[in-house]
């Protein structure tokens, strides 16, 4: 079962909420009704009359619409933000698979990120401008309400706060702290005086240091910045990884790699016999021909889920996988490596013209990748 849900497209671009959304609106709308029912400021004196925090007379009730409302509206913005990622990424032609919205923030799934440190810094500078221009357009937004409505009517209060929170985003997301967007800006600098996986590697390393500094700030007294500094610290070091085993199989080919002399097994065959096979050749999984056709695939994982007082009697086309994925021969060995590390697979069955005509494991990407470095 999926931990996400699709709430629909914008653009052609499927927009889906993590269940940790659910959670966190009415924890938002909570701390934003409790804090404005007992805090007000003077902001502007005597010039915009504007305060922070509700009207003591405000009821409940609309106090609590108008925190769900900001709590839907701030996570709206999270959205927002991450379409102008997506806007400027396709016009480069840059296919967006998706936008998660996950209890930290928003996510743009990309099938590839850009090698042109220019590109990586308009898509990276994106995000944040649009968040400024929320922020600053409801700042402005909230002095007229304040003006039309008076400065503790809640949407002058919803305003002014949805504004201060969105120029703090954008503030927070140029921090050059790798992979945030100040963090990418930074990876594109370094690009366009070094190699790409060198350039990862600095930033990587600048966005880890900026973690465990966040990470101490949040030891004395902010559990949500130990949450964002783990969160940092994990994913620079995988995108740090995932592109030193990614750019030196780009221009390799999978014909180049794979491997061409076959061994398949029918659906008949039995599981002790796949398992001596497995056993005496070294390999952990074989496709499986059904009526001159792949019909699937099984590895010694399948088999291993099979009690083995059943496995005499149990074939392979009992616990072969049938759904599975496949690759061109003309396909990067890179999209390969990208498939294998999504799908948490290590094997790819390589179909031409409806044709098995070869299988490329991670093996052979790695042998590649060893190869490719040593160039």
């Amino acid at each position: 079962m999926s931990s996400a849900f699709s709430i629909g497209r914008i653009a052609g671009i499927p927009i889906r909420l993590h269940i940790t959304f659910l959670v966190i609106i009415p924890i938002v709308a909570y701390i934003f009704s409790t804090f404005t029912a007992t805090t007000s400021v003077d902001l502007f004196g005597e010039v915009y009359g504007l305060s922070y925090g509700f009207n003591a007379v405000e009821p409940p009730e609309a106090r609590w619409a108008y925190s769900f409302a900001f709590s839907i509206l701030l996570f709206l913005c999270v959205a927002l933000h991450e379409l102008g990622h997506s806007f400027v990424a396709m016009r480069y032609g840059i296919r967006i698979r998706s936008i998660t919205l996950y209890i930290f923030g928003g996510v743009a799934s990309m099938e590839d990120i850009p090698r042109d440190p220019g590109m990586e810094a308009r898509m990276a500078v994106a995000g944040p401008s649009v968040s400024g221009i929320i922020g600053v357009a409801s700042v402005l937004l909230s002095f007229q309400s304040a003006l039309l409505l008076g400065g503790g009517h809640p949407l002058t209060t919803l305003l002014w706060t949805l504004g201060m929170i969105n120029i703090v985003l954008m503030v927070f997301n140029l921090l050059p702290a790798f992979p945030m967007d100040g963090g990418r800006i930074l990876r594109a600098w370094f690009a366009s005086r070094m190699p790409y996986v060198e350039a990862t590697r600095r930033a990587a390393g600048i966005g880890k240091l900026f973690a465990i500094l966040m990470g101490i700030l949040g030891i004395m007294g902010s559990p949500f910045l130990i949450l964002i500094a783990f969160f940092i610290y994990i994913a620079a070091s995988d995108e740090e990884r995932s592109t030193a085993i990614v750019v030196p199989l780009e221009g390799v080919k999978v014909r180049d790699i794979m491997s061409v002399d076959l061994k398949t097994v029918s659906p008949e065959t039995s599981l002790p016999e796949i398992m001596n096979l497995m056993f005496r050749e070294k390999h952990r999984g074989y496709p499986v021909i059904v009526d001159g056709k792949l019909g699937g695939i099984v590895t010694i994982s399948d088999v291993q889920k099979v009690p083995e007082e059943k496995r005499e009697n149990t074939t392979v086309g009992e616990v072969m996988v049938k759904s599975i994925y496949v690759i061109e021969p003309n396909a990067d060995a890179a999209e390969a490596m990208k498939k294998m590390m999504e799908r948490q697979i290590r094997r790819l069955p390589v179909m031409e013209d409806g044709q098995l005509v070869g299988i490329v494991s991670r093996s052979d990407l790695l042998r590649a990748i060893e190869i490719c470095s040593g160039w």
